[in-house]
């Protein structure tokens, strides 16, 4: 199992005001593989955020003409001693499709608000059947309420 992290991942989050504020954080990742437990890491969530919105942008990952790419999209904290635990399903299930196609998809979970950063991760839960490079965005959307 590989762990890919987009190239600028460290230098993405940018500061927030402490009165609350929209926040977008974005990131991409080109991974070199598509196999069953490989981990993407596009993007960190910034601590004091209600993250509110998620979408994932891809390009087709699985050429095959059946497509066998499956996933689940989560989060685990850049410091495990920190917290959050990780929740590895917490923004879409396990068998979530939305790599085998190019296209944006839009993740359905309720806020949630993370008082430490963490990795937004997409974690394989099936491998490509054909796996050709390309590119996964994860765009962040919420409200930049601050750390208590």
């Amino acid at each position: 199992m590989a762990t890919f992290s987009a190239a600028d991942l460290s230098s993405k989050p940018r500061h927030m005001g402490g009165h609350g504020n929209a926040v977008v954080v974005y990131g991409s990742v080109t991974p070199a593989a598509g196999t069953l437990g490989d981990v993407y890491r596009p993007v960190i969530i910034p601590a004091g955020v209600d993250v509110t919105d998620v979408d994932i942008v891809s390009d087709d990952l699985d050429s095959s003409g059946t497509p066998a790419m499956a996933c689940k999209v989560g989060y685990s904290p850049l410091s495990p001693e920190d917290g959050p635990m990780a929740d590895d399903d917490y923004f879409a299930p396990a068998g979530t499709t939305l790599l085998r196609n190019a296209g944006r998809t839009s993740l359905a979970f309720q806020p949630v608000r993370f008082e430490k950063p963490v990795y937004l991760i997409i974690t394989l839960t099936a491998s490509s059947a054909t796996f050709a490079s390309g590119k996964v965005t994860a765009i962040v959307k919420g409200d930049g309420v601050g750390i208590r």
